[in-house]
C-alpha cells in the first residue's frame, strides 16, 4: 500500500479531467470531514486501486513487470507546507535532499517498473530484485499544471486507465505466482514453519474451494486436524496454513519434521 501521509481533516475538494468537456473544476462538498491522508492498494495482480475515489486501474502483475508505468502524481504547493517528520528515522527510511528546489511548487510522480529500472533524476526507488519489479518515486522536473485558482492546493493526479482495461491475472493466480517466483519453483511451495510452528502451504493451482486435506508423516506420533489450521477466506483457495501436533502429548512442533505425503481435495 502507497500512503501519502498529511495530517488533518478536509470538508470539500475539487476535481477536474482531461476529458473533453471536463477541464473546470467542480467542488465536492463531503458529508462528514474526512482525513487528508491519501492510500493507493497496488495489488500483485495488476490492480491498482485509489481509496480517495474508489477507481482503479489495470497494469501488468507484479511479478510479470517488463515496463513502466506511472501510477499516481502528487503535487505540493511549497515544500515548507508539507508536516514535519515526528519519529525517528529508521535503517531502511529514504530521505530526498529538495533544498536546491526553492520555494515553488514541487511534484513527484510514482511509477512502477521493472526492478532493473534506472530512475533519471531526484528519485527514491525500492527494489524487488527477486520478484522483478520496482516501485520509484521521482520528483517531476516541471511540476504538474494545475487550473488557475489552484496553485496552493495540494493535488493529487490519477490516470484515467492503465495499460489494459481489464485485470490480466485473478487475485488466487496472482498469489501463486507471487510465491512461485519468490522461491523459484514452479509447482506447490512448503514453506518452513515459523516461530509460533505454523506451516505456509501455497498450491500450484488455485482450486474451486478451500480443499481438504490429509497429511501423513514419516513419524506416525504426529498429525494435522481441523483444529491446527488458521482459514482465511481471502486466501483458502490457494494456501493452507497450519501447525503440526504430538497426537499423544498435544504438543506443537514448531521445529522442521519429514512430510511422507500431501494430499489435497477440492472436488470438481
Amino acid at each position: 500500500m502507497l500512503v501519502m501521509r498529511r495530517e488533518g481533516t478536509s470538508t470539500s475538494h475539487a476535481t477536474w479531467s482531461t476529458k473533453p468537456g471536463e477541464h473546470e473544476p467542480k467542488q465536492v462538498d463531503f458529508g462528514e470531514p474526512r482525513q487528508k491522508r491519501k492510500q493507493v492498494t497496488i495489488h500483485q495482480s495488476g490492480r491498482v486501486n485509489y481509496h480517495e475515489n474508489g477507481n482503479s486501474i489495470f497494469i501488468e502483475p507484479l511479478t510479470r513487470t517488463s515496463r513502466t508505468t506511472c501510477v499516481y502524481a502528487y503535487r505540493v504547493p511549497a515544500l515548507e507546507k508539507l508536516d514535519l517528520h515526528p519519529d525517528e528515522l529508521g535503517d531502511n527510511d529514504a530521505v530526498f535532499d529538495l533544498s536546491d528546489l526553492g520555494d515553488g511548487p514541487v511534484s513527484f510522480s510514482v511509477f512502477i517498473g521493472p526492478s532493473s529500472l534506472v530512475p533519471p533524476g531526484k528519485a527514491v526507488k525500492l527494489a524487488y530484485d527477486e520478484e522483478g519489479y520496482s516501485l520509484t518515486i521521482a520528483v517531476d522536473a516541471v511540476p504538474v499544471p494545475v487550473p488557475p485558482g489552484y496553485e496552493n492546493h495540494f493535488t493529487t493526479l490519477t490516470p484515467e486507465r492503465g495499460i489494459f482495461v481489464e485485470q490480466q491475472m485473478a487475485e488466487d493466480q496472482a498469489m501463486i505466482s507471487y510465491h512461485q517466483v519468490l522461491t523459484r519453483s514452479d509447482g506447490l511451495v512448503l514453506y518452513h514453519p515459523n516461530g509460533e510452528g505454523a506451516i505456509r502451504m501455497i498450491f500450484s493451482v488455485p482450486k474451486r474451494i478451500a480443499p481438504k486435506f490429509k497429511i501423513e508423516f514419516v513419524d506416525p506420533a504426529l498429525h494435522v486436524t481441523e483444529q491446527d489450521v488458521q482459514r482465511d477466506a481471502r486466501s483458502e483457495k490457494v494456501m493452507l496454513k497450519f501447525k503440526i501436533r504430538n497426537r499423544q502429548t498435544g504438543q506443537i512442533i514448531r521445529n522442521e519434521v519429514a512430510i511422507k505425503s500431501i494430499e489435497l481435495d477440492a472436488e470438481l
